[in-house]
């Protein structure tokens, strides 16, 4: 099972974090409006990715990654 997360950086923008490799193949071919924030790398190998995500987007990224925004 591939961790993703969803939380709210600011008023405009929520920050979005998934393993999942189907999930960063759907943002990169679908959504170009989500911008990559941080790649997360062991040995070599990309594992995980970070992603900026505009806030008029959290329904197609709460869909998208299976998750609610965390609350803080």
């Amino acid at each position: 099972m591939s961790n993703n997360a969803l939380w709210r950086m600011d008023g405009d923008n929520l920050a979005a974090y998934t393993e999942d490799l189907e999930v960063m193949r759907k943002i990169h071919r679908s959504y170009p409006d989500f911008s990559l924030m941080a790649t997360y790398e062991k040995d070599g190998v990309i594992y995980a990715r970070q992603y900026r995500i505009p806030s008029k987007r959290k329904r197609s990224a709460r869909h998208l990654l299976g998750v609610n925004v965390q609350q803080t």
